[in-house]
This record gives C-alpha cells, structure tokens and sequence, in this order.
C-alpha cells in the first residue's frame, strides 16, 4: 500500500508539480481543496477531499491515514500581495499550519514540510533590495507576517519539519542543479517549480534538512 500524503495548495502550480511528482515516486496523494474541479488528474492514487485548511474539520477529515503533510499555499493571491490597497490579512497560513500542527499531534504524525521564501525569518536580511521594498511598500507586508507567523508555530511544535524557503519560482519545464544555502543571497535569483517539487518530494523521508530552513536555487 502506497503512503499516503496530505498536501494544501494542491490546485496550486507549485502543487500540480508536487503532486505528479509525487505520483512518480508512487506516493499516494490526499489534497485538501476548495475547489475539486480546479484538479485535472486522474488517478486512482490522489484522493480529492472539498475542505479548507483553515477548518479543523475538514483538516482532520484529510489527514487521517496520513503520515506526512506539504503545505504549499499562499498567503494572499499575486495580484492582491503586489496591491497598495488596504486589506485585513486573511492569516491563511498561520490559521492552516495551527490546525495541522493540531491535528497531526492528535493523528501521531511527525513529518510535515512547509513552502515559505527568502526573505522569511531569519533570511530576512539575505532578499535582495528590491524584493524587501516590495515587502515594505506593498501587501507583501501581509504575505511575509503570515510567512513569519507559520514558520514560528513550526519551529515551537515536536514535530519533525522543513520550512523551504525558494527564491523567485518560475515555470521552466527544463532544471538545473539545485543550490542550497542559509546564509547568503543566491545568484541567479531563480528556481524552477519542478525543481522545487522534486526538493518537497525528495526529503519526505529524510533527515536531511529536518528542523533546517534552507535557501533554494537553481544554477
């Protein structure tokens, strides 16, 4: 029998990679969705569940029979994180990490890996000018509290976790070698999503990077 994953953010690009790379490595997938029909694979290896991760039931409902978590979802949408507009953050992160922190001490499982960025926590001062203006002057503000805010549950919770932290994700169907680093700003400034789907999938069952956060690129 197949070891079954939950992941969040599954209807994501980043999720679409995760989730057939995944298939690849003969995992089978549980992806908690708002919308089901936004999924277009077919296989008897991915169970499609309709729920929010920020409702601890349907939480729950996904998660059992897991034995590890990917959370890959976005704090606010791209075109609301680069906007001046005011908003009331959603805590989509923050809210959806409590509950799976939650639920998985209540379900005895340990692994659970977590998509966040450069320029979260610690790596903070290691974003290029640029991207910590953008932070400053834009939503991003929001999208980087809520970064923060799940990164610190992760690290105070008994679990065993990898918070990545990618640099700027682009849809390049071709890869090159992976970089990893915690202490500097990567040059070039890029990854591709299926590089980064292959770094979730690779170390779920590893101790490689277990209570680590690194920087990811590409070169």
């Amino acid at each position: 029998m197949s070891k079954r994953i939950l992941i969040f953010g599954a209807t994501g690009r980043t999720g679409h990679e995760v989730i057939n790379y995944a298939l690849e490595k003969g995992y089978h997938v549980v992806a908690l969705v708002r919308n089901p029909d936004k999924l277009h694979i077919n296989s008897e290896q991915v169970t499609l569940i309709k729920g929010l991760p920020t409702n601890i039931e349907d939480v729950r409902a996904a998660m059992k029979g897991c034995y590890a978590v990917i959370s890959l979802l976005s704090a606010l949408p791209e075109k609301e994180s680069f906007s001046f507009k005011r908003i009331t953050p959603p805590h989509t992160l923050e809210k959806s990490l409590s509950n799976a922190i939650t639920t998985m001490k209540e379900y005895n499982i340990k692994r659970v890996m977590i998509l966040s960025s450069i320029g979260a926590g610690n790596s903070y001062q290691y974003a290029p000018w640029y991207m910590r203006l953008i932070i400053k002057i834009t939503n991003f503000k929001f999208v980087f509290a809520d970064h923060n805010a799940q990164e610190k549950l992760l690290e105070n919770a008994d679990l065993n976790w990898t918070i990545a932290r990618p640099v700027a994700l682009n849809n390049n169907e071709t890869m090159g070698k992976l970089t990893i680093n915690y202490s500097s700003t990567p040059k070039p400034f890029k990854i591709s999503r299926k590089q980064l789907a292959r770094f979730f999938v690779d170390n779920l069952d590893t101790i490689t990077f277990e209570h680590k956060a690194p920087i990811l690129s590409e070169i």
